[in-house]
């Protein structure tokens, strides 16, 4: 079976022998999933061309415009699934959501982002269940 190709695009690098998202989604789907992740300071648009990755998960960050960033992903490829991780300390979380969705995000997700959650809205945002 192919796997799956995830890109994560986060503010700072992964300290090395941290637990990732993708660990979790790993241990719950083994052998589901290839994960790939870029920070800010990263190519970004380099990694998603190169990657060609099914569904792009970006946590917002004031390290990069995660509007500018989801036009240019999807003008990159307009069939990759984005997910984002809104956080509220960068404004109104409803106005966020609402202008992101309106983008072609698939779904924002708060702190409160649950690994069984992701997990099913993936196999979802692929048709997959």
């Amino acid at each position: 079976m192919t796997k799956i190709k995830v890109l994560f695009i986060q503010e700072r690098k992964i300290k090395k022998g941290a637990i990732t998202i993708s660990d979790l989604i790993e241990n719950e789907v083994p052998d589901t999933y290839e994960f790939e992740h870029v920070s800010a300071k990263g190519d970004i648009m380099g990694k998603v061309a190169g990657f060609h990755p099914q569904i792009v998960f970006i946590s917002n960050s004031k390290a990069y415009d995660i509007f500018d960033l989801v036009q240019k992903i999807k003008e990159l490829d307009s069939e990759i699934v984005i997910m984002a991780m809104v956080f509220t300390n960068f404004g109104s979380e409803r106005e966020m959501m609402d202008k992101l969705t309106g983008m072609g995000v698939y779904k924002c997700y708060t702190s409160q982002l649950s690994v069984d959650s992701l997990i099913h809205d993936m196999f979802v945002s692929l048709n997959m269940e």
